[in-house]
Parts: structure tokens; sequence; C-alpha cells
């Protein structure tokens, strides 16, 4: 790799309303979901299982990322930041970053003061895989976060994070890099304790808002401005039979500016997301139906609104081998004149072995559909509403649209503070009839008769947790293309990413 220089409350009434006179039904339904196991919970995302890793029965249970869910093992800094647990006052001997975490106002009334300070290096040979000229970049991106969380009692908190965002000896700017000083996230939560019928959280606000395991509706968390949204969502729990959660969103517009960013009222964002753990087999399950609809979007057959919903399922089981994660996604809905009848598939699974250094061997495999004919009125390209991109790699390369992969994989941990995943990423076009879509954007190379294959990601993935504040990562990626795809314009690339995070 060539020597560079670093340099780098919109919402909807009816919906809500809807949603609690729906929920007196609910705990007679749950009766027959089994007790909560003591596997790794709802697949919700937690900064405490490394890359390639499922957490073991031993391990502390997962936070889950819904308005009052469980939040994470006491005292230990969550990728979602509101599922944090503070709620042990401090010591007149503790430092002073344990003592902001648990500052009390009253009985019973407490503030959370907190932050992150990130410095990601990143540097893209061919980005866009050639798709467009002048296509390398190494920019250092810097995240900056504070945030305040006020606990008055266990059924009322306010939650404010301010966040800014640079990026320093860019080629070209990639916009959700770039937010000065602004509102990050902003929520107020209202709880309705329902005794044995579990309990109903209200959120009105901005927020974070990662779905399920996180892969079509995620956070972003490989540039500095995560996925965001404004509006209100809805939340009941049966504590360890079942949760539902009602959401009625719009995305987080996000300007470069300072106290600039709104909602994106050209997108809609409103769903239903349904989880029980262990009900089939000791197996988790989802069930979902959500619509993204959007006033434009860009595909091979063309550009116009986009009106898309999606409905799905998932099945999941942790253990301290196996572990297995399926889901499977079916779309309708209209692109500019066309019926959609798009589809994806996801699985997910490995083998930890009881031998030093823990080797995991993984499998992980996806189909996402593509359009056979764009002429023929009718639009098959799978489109995530918000994709957790480097479920391929972290280099995001490619989109979730037309794409196979793939991908067999070794883990190890050579100490128990850092893991070590490698290998290779085979990839094709779902349909020949489809181009190949590349990065966040999803622009796409024009469709081409020869082979499916695109090429293969070469993945090298490592992560170290050196306290339980600090960590580093270190990502590279080959994209080795394949000769079709290089006589269509495809180029090779390389990604290589190194980051040091630290959260207080």
């Amino acid at each position: 790799m060539r020597p560079r220089a670093l340099s780098l409350l919109a919402c909807s009434t009816t919906l809500t309303a809807g949603f609690a006179a729906s929920i007196a039904a609910l705990p007679a339904l749950a009766q027959s979901v089994p007790p909560e196991s003591k596997e790794a919970g709802e697949g919700t995302l937690s900064t405490q299982a490394p890359p390639g890793v499922r957490p073991a029965k031993s391990q502390a249970r997962p936070a889950e990322a819904v308005p009052g869910g469980r939040p994470g093992p006491y005292g230990l800094p969550q990728n979602i930041r509101w599922t944090e647990d503070w709620s042990k006052p401090s010591t007149p001997d503790d430092p002073l970053l344990v003592k902001i975490k648990h500052i009390s106002i009253a009985d019973d009334v407490y503030l959370t003061l907190g932050g992150e300070a990130r410095l990601y290096y990143t540097d893209w040979h061919h980005s866009s895989l050639g798709l467009k000229a002048n296509d390398n970049n190494d920019p250092l991106q810097s995240r900056l976060r504070v945030l305040a969380d006020l606990h008055v009692g266990p059924n009322l908190r306010a939650y404010l994070e301010l966040g800014d965002n640079r990026e320093f000896g860019e080629q070209f700017a990639t916009p959700p890099n770039r937010d000065k000083l602004d509102i990050y996230q902003a929520f107020v939560d209202v709880t309705v304790p329902l005794g044995k019928a579990g309990k109903i959280t209200f959120r009105p606000g901005r927020f974070e808002m990662p779905l399920g395991n996180g892969k079509l509706a995620g956070i972003r968390e490989g540039l500095n401005m995560r996925f965001t949204y404004q509006g209100v969502r809805a939340t009941y729990i049966l504590p360890g039979k079942l949760s539902v959660d009602l959401f009625a969103v719009k995305p987080v517009q996000i300007d470069p500016g300072t106290f600039d960013d709104g909602p994106n009222h050209a997108q809609d964002f409103h769903g239903i997301y349904i989880s029980a753990p262990s009900r089939i087999a000791g197996f988790g399950t989802d069930l979902y139906w959500y619509e993204m609809n959007r006033d434009r979007a860009t595909l091979a057959a063309g550009v116009g609104k986009d009106d898309r919903n999606n409905w799905g399922a998932r099945l999941w089981k942790r253990g301290p081998h196996w572990d297995v994660d399926l889901e499977t996604t079916y779309q309708s809905g209209t692109f500019i004149d066309k019926d959609i009848e798009a589809y994806g598939a996801m699985f997910e699974g490995g083998y930890t072995f009881d031998a030093p250094m823990k080797p995991r061997l993984g499998l992980r495999a996806n189909y996402f559909s593509g359009d056979k004919d764009l002429a023929d009125g009718k639009m098959g390209t799978f489109v995530p509403a918000a994709a957790r991109l480097p479920l391929i790699s972290e280099a995001a390369f490619f989109s979730f649209s037309n794409l196979m992969d793939l991908y067999p994989s070794v883990t190890i941990k050579p100490t128990p503070a850092i893991t070590v995943m490698a290998g290779p990423d085979f990839l094709w076009r779902a349909r020949k009839g489809d181009g190949v879509y590349i990065g966040p954007s999803g622009t796409s190379f024009a469709p081409y008769g020869s082979s499916r294959s695109i090429g293969t990601d070469f993945n090298l993935e490592a992560s170290w947790q050196a306290t339980d504040r600090l960590a580093f990562r270190l990502w590279e990626t080959y994209f080795a293309a394949s000769d079709s795809f290089q006589a269509n314009g495809g180029k090779n690339g390389n990604y290589l990413g190194l980051m040091a995070n630290y959260r207080f």
C-alpha cells in the first residue's frame, strides 16, 4: 500500500393510541412463551461481543437496545450509550470519572454524565471499485460526544447527547463524517408499569434505533454520524417473554453546520418489531413489519419514489459453543410505477471450541435479490432500510442489492482482550439483469450479461479491548475483482482502517 499522510418530534398519535389499546391482550399471548433462557438475550448490540464471537452462557447478558429494555452489565460503557447501568451510588474514594456516572440529586433521582472520543483513520484504494474516477480517499475521522442522562425514579428519564464530527485530509468529502456541534440524541422515556403484565415505555424525541440484529436497520458505526431518527417509539415488555416495539419516525437529515440538523421530510419510517426469546425449541423468535418511504431512490431501473414494505422473521440462538442467526425478509410496494417483489435471506453461524485461544469456525451467507429484467414493469431489487454495510466488510464496498456472498471465517482470541478474525468472502450478483451496487449511496454499475461473479474480499479484523473504556480496532480488506467484473469497468480495491475509541 502506498504511503499517505494521516489527514483525515414528528410522531403518529394514531399509531401510539392503537398500540396502547392493544396491549391488554398481549400478556395472555405471552404466557405460552417459555421462561427466559440463560443464554445471551435478544439480538441487540453490545460492546462486550468482539467481532465474530457470540457471548457464552457464562458471560453477562447484553443490553437490549429498546426503550425500557434490560441495561448492560453494571458499570460498563456500552455501544448504545443509553443502555448503560450506573444505578449504584459512587463512594467518596471513587475517581472523578466514576463519580460523574451517578450524581445524586434527590431520593431516587440521579444524573449520569459521560462522553466519547474517537479517531478513525481510513485508507481506500478505489473506494467505488472503479465506478467513479479519482476514488482514492484517506481521511481521518474525529468523533466527540458528551451526554447527560437524568433518571427520576424508575419510570422517568431524560437523555441528551451532543456531538461534534470532523473529517481531515480527505480527497473528497463523506457527508456523514461532517457535522459540527449539534444535538445527536435527545429524548424522554415515560414508563407505565403494568405489574405482572409488564410495562410500556413511550419515547418521543431523537434517538438511535437499531432493530433486531441490526443488519437491515443498523446504526452505521463505520462513519462519524450513526443513523438517528426523530419521532416516537413505544415498547411493551413482558420481561423474559415478549417485547413489542412500535415506531413512527423520520431519519435525521445531517447538515454540516452547528445546530442545524432536523428530520428528513422526504423519508418516512414506521412499523412494528416483535421479539420472543426462547420461543421455539430454545430459539429466539422475531417477527416484524416496517415501511420505508423515500421520495427519491436511485436504482439501475431508474430514479423516483420508493415505497417499500418489509415483512420479516428471524430465528436465533447463542450458546457456549454453537451460535446461529437466520433471518428472511420479503419486500412489497412500488418503485416509480413498478410493483416491488424482492427478498433477502441472511444466515450466520459458528462453533467455538474449548481450546487455547477459543477458536471459532464461522460461516456467513447472504442473498439479496436483484431485478431480472429492468424493462418488465416489475422491481426485484432488494433495498434495505438502513443497512449495516460492514456485514459484508468494514470497507463497505457493496450495498445489499442484487448481491450474494459466502464467507467462511476463523476467529481466535490470543488473550481474553484480543480477538482476530480472518477469511475470504466470495461475492456474486443475484441476477445478471441487474447491476453491481456500490457503497452507501447504492449507485450501480450497468447490468452485463457475463458471469455473475463479482470477486472476493480477503478480510482481516482485530480488536483489542485495552480497558473497559479504551478499545482499538484494525481492519484490512483486499478486494480481488473477477475477470467479468473487470471487463465491465470494475477494479480491484483495498481498505485499511485503524480506530481508537475511548468512552467514559
